[in-house]
């Protein structure tokens, strides 16, 4: 079998997987927390994409496809570094200029309270995957069940669980009573 894709072919898987571009790194800042990890992940997920083109049917859901490939590479490196934990070395941003301008408001517009997003991120990188695919990607249970390899009751757990932890976590901090 001849693995190397045709120019023309190679466009076309392109083409479908890069309409998902910004999905996917909102999924991966979900998954890392940090911008420099998010968009190492989005790109080992289209190198690994185009690796394996020919497990793809063009014309299918090229987004749950993405998703499942990202969620799998993030686990696998996220096992990775817990048998090779780095050294955090702290950064220097004493006397940085990018540190010490202000931060224009309407960059915090449509976001988030602290609040939420602190029970968000406190939740378990399973809890939150699942939560952020159905709440923030609108995926449904069988779309999410096929992306994180889970059966479809599994995910309606994941997501009661990671909504109760969350509710939880919000009335725990006071913003529940403040905002009803």
């Amino acid at each position: 079998m001849n693995t190397t894709i045709t120019t023309t072919k190679r466009n076309e898987y392109l083409s479908e997987f890069l309409e998902h571009t910004n999905a996917l790194y909102h999924f991966a800042i979900k998954l890392t927390s940090n911008d420099d990890d998010a968009q190492d992940l989005v790109q080992d997920t289209f190198l690994r994409a185009v690796k394996y083109y020919q497990h793809y049917e063009l014309g299918t859901n090229a987004r749950s496809w993405l998703f499942r490939m990202m969620y799998n590479l993030f686990i696998n490196n996220y096992r990775k570094q817990q048998n090779n934990p780095m050294v955090d070395i702290p950064d220097d941003s004493i006397g940085n200029p990018y540190y010490e301008s202000s931060v224009r408001p309407e960059v915090f517009k449509n976001t988030f309270s602290d609040e939420v997003l602190i029970s968000f991120n406190s939740l378990k990188p399973e809890f939150k995957s699942a939560i952020y695919l159905r709440d923030f990607e609108g995926l449904k249970y069988d779309e999410i069940s096929k992306v994180l390899d889970i059966p479809v009751c599994t995910v309606k757990t994941r997501l009661h669980r990671a909504r109760t932890l969350m509710r939880k976590s919000l009335v725990a901090s006071g913003f529940h009573a403040r905002n009803n």
